[in-house]
């Protein structure tokens, strides 16, 4: 346990990538935001009303502007930390667990900043100026709970997959996360292919609960995959 609490430290040691990043990604996303809706403010539109409430919950920018930052850190979190993590005798399965803890304190942090930045949105009546990040329909439409949830799965989920990538990389070198993106991407594409004739029968029959526990599922088995890719990996 020892030894898998020192990757995780190891991990916690990039401070800047860590904790000021996140921060600095959903700060230019808030600013953004106010400008828009400034900007639709100006051009007539009513706060008041009920249309504009309803289109300003479907931002989701708050939602897209995180996953490519947490992919890459995933990546680099294996890829780059790996030797300095056997350099510290810890063994593959420490430094894989050591990595899923740190992931998982990523994850909380950012959930807390979320929730905290939704309490203020709320109590300043969305900023002061009708001004819609975090009250939106991805993020459970200011609901907390569904907020909480959702940041927390969807951070492991973007951390997992960019580890699963850098342990392919570690493994297999340059060529293999291509090859295993490649592979990925025409299984995607035939399994939708099969499914087609049946896909707005899927789509509304999705539900929060469902996605959720493919994510979960998905995590699993990410973790899994690079479980056996580090078994074999030497040091690049």
């Amino acid at each position: 346990m020892n030894r898998t609490l020192k990757v995780t430290r190891l991990h916690l040691n990039k401070l800047s990538t860590f904790v000021v990043a996140p921060l600095s990604i959903v700060g230019l996303v808030m600013v953004v935001s106010v400008i828009i809706a400034l900007a639709i403010q100006r051009s007539g539109a009513s706060t008041d009303m009920a249309s504009y409430i309803e289109g300003a919950r479907y931002n989701s920018g708050i939602v897209w502007s995180l996953p490519g930052f947490l992919i890459y850190y995933g990546v680099q979190a294996v890829a780059t930390t790996y030797p300095f993590g056997l350099a510290l005798g810890t063994t593959r399965r420490n430094f894989i667990l050591g990595t899923m803890i740190a992931n998982a304190l990523q994850a909380a942090y950012i959930t807390v900043v979320l929730l905290i930045l939704l309490g203020l949105e709320l109590a300043t009546n969305h900023w002061f100026m009708s001004v819609y990040v975090l009250d939106v329909n991805a993020l459970g439409a200011g609901n907390p709970l569904i907020l909480a949830a959702t940041a927390f799965l969807g951070v492991m989920f973007c951390l997992t997959i960019g580890g699963f990538f850098g342990a392919i990389w570690v493994r297999f070198g340059a060529k293999g996360p291509a090859v295993v993106a490649i592979g990925l991407g025409l299984l995607l594409a035939i399994t939708i292919l099969i499914l087609a004739p049946n896909l707005g029968t899927i789509f509304t029959g999705i539900t929060g609960l469902g996605v959720a526990i493919t994510a979960v599922i998905v995590i699993v088995v990410a973790l899994a995959v690079t479980w056996l890719a580090m078994r074999r990996a030497s040091v690049r």
